[in-house]
């Protein structure tokens, strides 16, 4: 579950989506976006996971980190692949979407160590 809403990475990628379905590209847009809002989740997922193992070694938590961060990178560049070569998306539009979601998901964490809701 969701403990904080990624605020300004829904507002950011609506607007992408709101943009690209102008031009035609609204579902590779969204597609994109909702890669990053995966990536979220599975950043958050880990966070949580490593935050309850408060006993483990610094060797086991940098393994799990490294471990995080291949399935996450491994995931990411699947399913982009999938949308561009499979679902035949537009380009453009998918990666626009998934690189502002994730400069969203900057902001909201800036925000959030800084103390903002």
């Amino acid at each position: 579950m969701i403990k904080k809403w990624p605020k300004v990475q829904l507002a950011i990628t609506l607007i992408v989506i709101g943009y690209f379905s102008t031009v035609g590209a609204g579902l590779a847009a969204t597609y994109g976006s909702l890669v990053s809002l995966i990536n979220t989740f599975l950043i958050d997922r880990h966070t949580d996971r490593q935050k309850g193992k408060t006993n483990i070694s610094a060797n086991a938590s940098v393994g799990m980190m490294v471990m995080s961060v291949l399935m996450r990178m491994s995931v990411m560049a699947a399913l982009i692949i999938l949308g561009m070569m499979a679902l035949e998306l537009v380009p453009e539009a998918l990666i626009v979407g998934f690189v502002l979601g994730h400069i969203g998901f900057l902001i909201d964490r800036v925000r959030q160590n800084n103390g903002s809701k």
